[in-house]
């Protein structure tokens, strides 16, 4: 395996450095990875944040996110230096912010972007993988090249008052950049997004990409047909997760 793992499932509680700069709470940290989702195929790095604003039933990555430490950003920018993780971002790995909910963050996170750019004069192209409840600054938004936008259905197991908030959905599909994945398991899915989000005038079919759940390669398999019909019935593109096709279930990569 080619991940280079910077930090991964820190278990002891530490002190963030007091250095002026702003604190993020990280579960881990890699590179020399590639996007498993959406835009699928793509060299990354990964910054996975800890804590979430959900809880979902099939949730891959739960034991990872409610773990971590926190970091200053002038910590963070060190380890991205002394690990070599610049220069691939400089070849153009993308930097995607995952978690969790990084949006949970964003303050911490626009400083962290605003002082990489300062310190290595450059900005990375970065993803958001985000889970659609809280609105974006505009500040953040500015700095966000992609976004991989995941509203959550009823499959979730969360409740809708909860994962379902059409104020920021509405922000979110204003901006050029921005992509909703969907996980579904079977063709009944499609009926809530129509009513929910197609019909609801939140969201262009356009936007719309369909993701077969599945945290590992047997439950990838099960919902692989059921997706690949769906998409070609409504027109709308299908992503793999290329992270479980080629790992299974695992983390870190």
């Amino acid at each position: 395996m080619v991940t280079q793992i910077i930090e991964a499932f820190p278990q002891e509680k530490k002190e963030a450095a007091q250095d002026g700069s702003k604190v993020l709470f990280v579960s881990e940290l890699f590179f020399n990875t590639v996007q498993g989702e959406n835009w699928t195929g793509v060299p990354s790095m990964f910054l996975r944040l800890q804590y979430c604003t959900l809880n979902c039933s099939w949730c891959d990555t739960a034991e990872v996110w409610r773990t971590g430490n926190p970091y200053s950003n002038v910590e963070l920018l060190d380890l991205f230096q002394k690990s070599g993780a610049v220069n691939q971002l400089h070849k153009g790995q993308h930097l995607i912010l995952t978690g969790g909910s990084p949006v949970r963050q964003q303050d911490a996170l626009t400083d962290l972007i605003e002082r990489f750019v300062t310190r290595f004069g450059f900005k990375p192209i970065i993803e958001v993988e985000n889970e659609c409840t809280l609105e974006p600054t505009y500040k953040f938004a500015e700095l966000v090249d992609i976004w991989n936008n995941s509203p959550k259905l009823e499959n979730s197991g969360n409740k809708k008052e909860l994962r379902y908030k059409p104020e920021v959905l509405k922000i979110l599909s204003s901006l050029n950049n921005s992509y909703f994945k969907f996980v579904v398991t079977s063709e009944d899915d499609w009926k809530e997004i129509q009513r929910d989000f197609l019909d609801a005038g939140l969201l262009t079919r356009d936007q719309i990409v369909l993701m077969p759940e599945g945290a590992t390669r047997e439950e990838l398999y099960k919902h692989y047909e059921a997706c690949v019909n769906l998409a070609c019935k409504e027109g709308v593109r299908m992503s793999d997760r290329l992270q479980v096709t080629i790992w299974n279930k695992t983390t870190g990569v």
